[in-house]
């Protein structure tokens, strides 16, 4: 591109020195048509050299931007699927199996460790109360287990041993040993929890 800027540049200052001779001799030294014939193409092309490498990064730019936008939707998408699916399969078996299975227990069956973050985690667990059943952290959060904590809590219970947090109080008594491990206070009205574990013993 610069070549030909600088040949077509070249080739007119040529013409004109051909056709006006008389008016460039008058007006203009022949060192200096010389040296214009030969500056001016060349500045010709570096100009328009300089012009493509501030410009050239701009489409560049546009396209990677366009290429991440087009990732982030997609993880998006893939998020939104996963947190809908762990709703439904917890919803599933929750309808299954009805006053049997807590919804802790349900959410931990249908995988909810591996959700991404505690905002995915509170969603799923926000569909769930949505649906008509209880929040699967109701009596565990946020005296033992508060919302920062869900999703490690959950990755801690599913992979800790002697803990099976699908069934039982197993998850309840895990919740607190949580609490004193990170080193949280006593919550000042515990009947939340205290209600919960009874529930949990009449199952």
């Amino acid at each position: 591109m610069c070549g030909w800027v600088s040949l077509i540049v070249g080739a007119t200052l040529a013409v004109l020195l051909w056709f006006y001779p008389r008016w460039f001799h008058d007006h203009i030294s022949d060192r200096i048509n010389a040296l214009a014939l030969v500056l001016v193409p060349l500045l010709a092309g570096a100009s328009v050299f300089v012009v493509r490498w501030f410009i050239s990064p701009y489409p560049i730019y546009v396209q990677i931007r366009r290429e991440l936008d087009t990732l982030t939707d997609a993880k998006k998408e893939e998020r939104a699927k996963a947190v809908q699916g762990c709703f439904e399969r917890s919803a599933a078996m929750l309808k299954q199996y009805g006053s049997i299975l807590l919804s802790f227990h349900a959410l931990s069956r249908a995988e909810g460790h591996r959700l991404e973050s505690n905002e995915e985690v509170a969603e799923v667990c926000n569909l769930i109360f949505g649906a008509g059943y209880d929040h699967p952290f109701e009596g565990i959060s946020p005296g033992h287990v508060p919302e920062k904590d869900w999703v490690s809590f959950l990755k801690y219970v599913k992979h800790a041993p002697n803990i099976n947090p699908e069934e039982g109080k197993d998850y309840i008594d895990a919740a607190d040993r949580w609490r004193q491990d990170h080193g949280y206070p006593v919550p000042p009205d515990d009947a939340g929890y205290v209600s919960l574990v009874e529930r949990t013993l009449l199952r």
